[in-house]
Parts: C-alpha cells; structure tokens; sequence
C-alpha cells in the first residue's frame, strides 16, 4: 500500500501545479515548497521502491506537466514573463532533476 500510494504521488503533474497555483491563486512559494517536499518524498521512497520506478514516475509525471501546459499555454497567455507556460514547466522540473539526481547519487554512494 505504501508503495502504491508514494508511486501515485510522484506520478503527479506538480510542475503544472505549481505553476497553476501561481497563476491562479498568486501563490509562488509552491516554486520553493513542493520540491522540498518531492525531494523528502523521493528520498523516503528509496526504501520502498527500486531506482528506476522512482525515476519512471518523476519522468511521468514531467512527461503529464507538458501535455497539460500545451493544452493550456495559449489560454493563460504571457503571464510568466517572461518565460511561457511550457518555458516555467521546464525550467522548475529541471530543477527537480537536478535535486533528485544528488539524492540518488549519495543514496547510491551509500549502498
């Protein structure tokens, strides 16, 4: 169950999210907050689930971010100056990667 439900976690579009919670409620600490607690919950989930599925479920739900900033991209226009949508989408899931990639690196120098 455990397994199930952080897989389903990280499987959630939260680059879209965030970017959504800016636009719509002017929330941009969610571009400070949600990756501390991705990066908690990835480091957690170590213990769970193997590598790859933890990357496989970050890669999907980077892969759902973009469809959904595609379909909305012209619909909220140039708030993000001055990047786009898809330019804010990017840019924060890089930034996810790159501090999922430090945790697996010292989880791997652990083992």
């Amino acid at each position: 169950m455990k397994t199930c439900c952080v897989s389903l976690f990280l499987f959630v579009p939260w680059a879209f999210f965030v970017a959504a919670m800016d636009y719509v409620w002017g929330f941009p600490f969610g571009y400070l907050i949600v990756p501390v607690i991705i990066w908690w919950v990835t480091k957690q989930s170590l213990r769970h689930l193997q590598i790859r599925f933890v990357l496989a479920f970050l890669l999907g739900s980077y892969g759902v971010s973009v469809y959904l900033a595609y379909l909305f991209e012209n619909d909220w226009g140039y708030f993000f100056k001055p990047l786009t949508l898809s330019g804010v989408v990017h840019a924060w899931s890089v930034a996810i990667l790159i501090g999922v990639l430090v945790i697996l690196i010292n989880y791997g120098a652990q083992k």
